[in-house]
């Protein structure tokens, strides 16, 4: 069966709340299934559901036949999905999947709310900056071409980014843009270029907080839920590298796994990552480790992770405001001082 179907976050959310709820009417699984087909409006999703159904008559557990499907969900439910199969817990972990999804789409709500108004002073400086140089700066260009006048530094500057611009510019962005979709394409198909950008990611100041504390609060939430559920602590580290996207993450929690395997402690492997794990987690996983509430101490880790999240949104929106205008006043002051200087040597030069 050819599926072509993308399930949003909002998507994945609605099938683990519905099946959850159907499944705890004690609906099998099949006619849960269908009905949630039924009143799914898209016609993509209803080849998707159809191909659990029939996967499911011949056996296949739910959790494998989403991942045969090949339409992309978050790693997360897979995880999840597959841990309350083993536990015998489906309807539990579907719950536990759509709240976590959810908490992760309110945040991407937060995130993209954050960045709106940075964006917008973003592309209105630019927008500014170019009507300047390629619309109000021309008008003088005449004027200071047939007078013998020294033109300011910053003058020569803009009048050199304005001829580039009438010149190559369309060649410039178009080089860009095609960069760009390589760029990208590298990323997707080679794992070494794909692992050194996810590296230097994580080396960025802002973002490389934002994505550590992010995959450390799904993580630790992940953890809380499989090693409550009766799983192993190595079960735990396979999951956890299964259910993060950055190949950092991925690879340490391979490791860890392994380690793991030969009986080293999580805690003395945490130790073995500094740049991957915060100290505060490593000490409480330590704690819980000796007094064997493991999971206890990962649920208040998530909790904590996911104030700091909050507190981080804060604390960017208001850096990044007062910043982008400093930028904004600069960027929109050059140029208008390089328009100014010439008309000012213009006036001196007259006067003598």
């Amino acid at each position: 069966m050819n599926i072509k179907s993308r399930f949003s976050i909002s998507d994945q959310i609605f099938f683990a709340q519905k099946l959850s709820l159907l499944l705890n009417s004690n609906i099998s699984l099949a006619e849960s299934l269908n009905i949630i087909k039924s009143i799914d409006n898209s016609n993509n999703h209803k080849n998707f559901y159809e191909k659990l159904i029939n996967d499911g008559e011949h056996g296949i557990s739910l959790s494998k036949s989403i991942v045969d499907s090949k339409v992309k969900f978050d790693s997360l439910l897979i995880v999840l999905i597959k841990n309350g199969e083993y536990s015998g817990s489906l309807v539990d972990s579907l719950n536990q999947v759509a709240n976590n999804l959810d908490k992760r789409n309110e945040l991407n709500k937060k995130l993209i709310s954050t960045l709106i108004y940075p964006l917008f002073i973003l592309f209105a400086t630019i927008g500014m900056a170019l009507f300047l140089i390629l619309y109000i700066f021309p008008k003088i260009l005449p004027l200071l071409s047939s007078l013998n006048i020294k033109l300011p530094l910053i003058t020569i500057i803009i009048k050199f980014i304005y001829e580039f611009s009438i010149s190559y510019g369309l060649y410039t962005c178009l080089i860009l843009v095609l960069s760009f979709i390589c760029i990208v394409f590298l990323i997707k198909k080679n794992k070494y270029i794909k692992n050194r950008f996810h590296y230097i990611l994580l080396k960025i100041p802002m973002l490389g907080l934002y994505i550590k504390i992010n995959t450390l609060a799904t993580i630790s939430g992940t953890g809380e839920i499989i090693l409550s559920s009766g799983r192993s602590l190595s079960e735990f580290h396979a999951f956890s590298r299964d259910s993060v996207n950055n190949l950092i993450f991925k690879n340490t929690f391979e490791s860890i796994y392994y380690q793991s395997i030969q009986g080293i402690s999580f805690t003395n492997s945490m130790k073995l990552y500094p740049d991957i794990f915060v100290k505060m987690m490593v000490d409480m996983c330590a704690i819980g480790e000796k007094t064997g509430n493991l999971a206890l101490m990962l649920g208040h880790c998530s909790k904590i992770f996911e104030q700091d999240i909050d507190l981080f949104l804060k604390r960017f929106s208001s850096l990044i405001e007062p910043v982008l205008m400093i930028f904004m006043g600069l960027i929109v002051g050059s140029i208008a001082l390089s328009i100014i200087l010439p008309v000012y040597e213009i006036t001196n030069h007259l006067s003598k």
